[in-house]
């Protein structure tokens, strides 16, 4: 299907994303922090308060920017309080992570609540209000697995659908999700849809069935996350594509984030999800989990995730920023 070709400024800005994502990819961690050590990151807050010596801590995440980042955070955070960590982060999803820390391969991850709610606990729809789908997901993870919920955060990362916001013709009259039926109805050949493997799997049928919407299987393209910014930016091969609210790329590649009019998807906050017994073990997890939560706002994930994947810095630079920029750790 051939399409009109985007602005130059569209093209290398794409381009540039592109490149950023080239340049992520083969960075090694170890070269840009992972050494560092825990005598470098005394000096802060967190040393101050905590005290982790003589224990040792193996620190989870999934394979995306904000996950890394989050991961990173954590073990220097505990790194810092005196623990010493093992990296198993970059997991390859949400279940195999989340069997990693039931069956004790790891002592912690960042999960989101609504994820939680509906993978974990098996509820078709998620509960309205960021804070109460926390709260009642913190309190049946812990009531039926012995899964914490630490800290949350104060970001609510979620899943969205974006276009490109000079789209042409009638893809560019799309503002919410519900316009997707009048555009399937006149114009199928354009409902064309970027995804990455867990979200066409979690919610690809739910989405369609929310809003009475087809992405027809030949015209739905299964890549990596951050390809989906890039496609979705320079029109090819997907009109529409998955995005997470707080990636910088949204705004970089000037996407348009389309309204979730039937309030399908749910604002998820972030938690340190820990074992019960790990926690009842080490009670200072639940203050170190509430001072890193307390300063992950959504602005500072942006700006965290737009570090990596824009600026091609590495995700234990931006981990790094984050805990001596709020002094909680020294160096």
């Amino acid at each position: 299907m051939l399409r009109p070709a985007r602005t130059t400024t569209r093209y290398l800005a794409a381009l540039l994303a592109l490149t950023a994502l080239a340049v992520t990819g083969c960075t090694s961690s170890s070269a840009q922090g992972a050494d560092v050590s825990a005598k470098e990151l005394r000096g802060g807050s967190l040393a101050e308060e905590f005290d982790l010596s003589g224990q040792q801590f193996a620190v989870g995440s999934k394979e995306f920017t904000e996950q890394k980042i989050l991961g990173r955070i954590t073990l220097y955070a505990l790194r810092a309080a005196g623990a010493s960590t093992k990296d198993q982060t970059g997991l390859s999803g949400s279940a195999i992570v989340r069997k990693a820390l039931k069956t004790d391969e790891i002592d912690m991850y960042w999960e989101y609540s609504g994820t939680g709610w509906t993978q974990y606990l098996g509820h078709d729809r998620p509960v309205e209000g960021a804070e109460e789908q926390f709260r009642r997901t913190s309190t049946q993870d812990l009531a039926k697995n012995d899964i914490a919920w630490l800290g949350p955060a104060r970001f609510g990362n979620q899943y969205a659908i974006a276009r490109a916001s000079d789209a042409p013709g009638a893809v560019g009259e799309v503002d919410k999700l519900s316009d997707l039926r009048k555009l399937g109805a006149d114009h199928p050949e354009e409902m064309t849809l970027c995804g990455a493997a867990e979200f066409l799997d979690r919610e690809l049928q739910a989405i369609q069935k929310t809003y009475d919407i087809d992405f027809p299987p030949p015209q739905v393209y299964q890549n990596a996350l951050a390809l989906n910014y890039v496609n979705v930016a320079k029109g090819s091969p997907c009109t529409f594509a998955e995005v997470f609210t707080t990636d910088a790329r949204i705004k970089s590649l000037d996407l348009n984030v389309l309204k979730d009019d039937e309030y399908h998807f749910t604002t998820e906050l972030a938690a340190l999800t820990v074992r019960k017994e790990t926690v009842k073990k080490h009670p200072q997890l639940e203050g170190l989990a509430e001072r890193l939560g307390d300063k992950l706002t959504k602005e500072t994930m942006i700006e965290l995730n737009g570090m990596v994947d824009l600026d091609g810095r590495s995700p234990d630079e931006a981990a790094l920023h984050f805990l001596r920029e709020n002094g909680f750790v020294g160096g």
